[in-house]
Order: structure tokens, then sequence, then C-alpha cells
């Protein structure tokens, strides 16, 4: 177990550290100037967060590979030593979350959002629902490390144009 997911666990033990961690970014990604600790945990629920400390240190962690400028953050799912349904069922709960947590920050209409951040919006909505029946086979295996990486970088880019709106709304 990573040192994020051990974070994650001690932050709620009734989300699953995939959800808990998509619903940061997502929050994260909905407004990247500022992230709101008390409006997170209005969003995910005091009753099913733990201490304020855990979920500040979880919150804080998973911030900062997020925000890496070297774009090594990866969405926490269960790793490669899982099966493939594990791990096909951890990236949507991830997908779900971080649609949560963007949707709770952004207040634009969809309509409004850049054209980019629409498709991904749709592809986490997809990739959220996936039947996790899958056999494991070579090309399940590959398709799923697709699917990561699209998430991943979808993820990164959705927050990287949001930054750029707000800054173009902010420009004189």
């Amino acid at each position: 177990m990573s040192d994020l997911e051990l974070k994650a666990h001690s932050a709620s033990a009734v989300l699953p550290a995939t959800e808990l961690h998509g619903m940061v970014c997502g929050f994260a990604a909905g407004n990247p100037q500022e992230f709101s600790l008390s409006e997170f945990v209005q969003l995910a629920g005091s009753d099913v967060l733990s201490a304020e400390a855990a979920v500040e240190e979880f919150v804080s962690a998973s911030l900062d590979e997020f925000y890496a400028q070297d774009m090594s953050f990866n969405p926490l799912v269960p790793d490669d030593g899982e099966p493939l349904h594990v791990r096909l069922s951890g990236l949507a709960e991830w997908c779900a979350g971080f649609l949560g947590g963007f949707g709770a920050t952004v207040n634009a209409q969809r309509d409004a959002l850049h054209i980019d951040i629409q498709e991904i919006l749709r592809d986490f909505a997809s990739i959220s629902g996936l039947d996790d029946d899958v056999e494991g086979d070579e090309q399940d295996e590959s398709s799923f490390m697709e699917i990561y990486e699209y998430v991943r970088v979808g993820a990164i880019l959705t927050m990287t144009l949001m930054g750029e709106d707000t800054l173009d709304e902010n420009a004189p």
C-alpha cells in the first residue's frame, strides 16, 4: 500500500481511497487557483471524513502530486499486482470522484467550459460506468493502460485549461 493510500485510509474509513483521491483532484481542477479545505469537507461530508489533521495531510499530499510540474501525477488506483477488474473498478471510482469534485467547484454551465474539458468530462462519465467484468488478457491489460493514461493526462489537462480560463477572465 502506497503512502498516499495509507493517508487516504486515515482521512476516511468510509469512502474508497480511489474515490476520495478523485474527488480531491476534481475539486482542485475545478478551481486551480484556490483549494478550500472547508468547502471540500462539506462536499465529502464531515461524517465520512476522519480527523481534520488526517484529511489535511491527505489533501496536501494529493495536491502536491497533482500540481507537480513534471507531470508525475498518477490517479490513486489499485496497483498492477491487483486483478484487472479491481483496477478497472478503482479507475471508475476515481473518475466518479473527480466528476463530483469538479462539479462542486465549477459555477459555469457545461456549454461554457472549454470544448476539450467537455469531452474529458463526458469520457470520465463513461469510464465511471464501465463494467468491470473483464477477463484480464493481454488486450484487456493494454486497453486498461490506455484508459488509465487518458485519465491521468485528462485530469492534468482539465486543471491546466481551467487555470488558463480563470487567468483569461481575470486579464485586464
